[in-house]
């Protein structure tokens, strides 16, 4: 499995995140989108993340390491996974960025890709200099039990926050963790790379 960071040059991808965001949706995921979710939609969302990668605004992805080139010009085989990172920008958060759309294939769960993705955002979000990061999950969902094994700190939930795919109320869970040390930090890089 490779993790790569994906710039705004990086349009080969476009097809395969489109398949995992449909994928996702369609499979009951909070993502922002209900069901079904078609291909111009999600084709839409991506150009518009891809608009925005820089200094403020990061994605991963990951995928099978065994198949294609590994410089990260070609996708090197099936995407499994995916992740943002977005940095506060206000003058009184720059210590602070907001983990978003964490997506696994649903046939690549239970193969450590969500830790493997984390891992790396969270690495490079304190060398960043940002030691807290955010986020929201749906409130008792598979994603709960995936952050809370991660390390995250559940601080509250808010009740009917949003629709699932299914187009039903829900409650969100928001998530914080405090980042590590430089020491172990740079342990966890070197193990997110190897």
């Amino acid at each position: 499995m490779t993790v790569r960071k994906i710039g705004p040059q990086d349009l080969q991808w476009l097809p395969a995140l489109c398949d995992l965001l449909i994928d996702g949706v369609h499979r009951g995921a909070s993502l922002g989108f209900l069901a079904p979710l078609s291909r111009y939609a999600a084709l839409t969302y991506w150009h518009g993340v891809f608009a925005r990668l820089g200094p403020q605004h990061s994605l991963w992805i990951a995928c099978d390491s065994e198949h294609g080139d590994q410089d990260g010009h070609e996708p090197c085989g099936p995407l499994q996974g995916a992740v943002q990172l977005s940095l506060a920008p206000h003058g009184n958060a720059h210590h602070r960025g907001e983990v978003q759309r964490l997506m696994v294939h649903s046939q690549a769960r239970g193969r450590g890709i969500a830790s493997r993705l984390m891992c790396r955002l969270e690495c490079t979000a304190q060398a960043q200099g940002r030691s807290l990061l955010v986020l929201e999950a749906p409130a008792a969902s598979q994603a709960e039990a995936v952050f809370v094994h991660l390390g995250w700190q559940r601080a509250g939930e808010i009740p009917d926050h949003e629709a699932c795919a299914e187009g039903r109320l829900h409650g969100s869970a928001l998530y914080y963790k405090r980042l590590s040390s430089g020491t172990e930090a740079s342990r966890e890089a070197g193990l997110a790379t190897a």
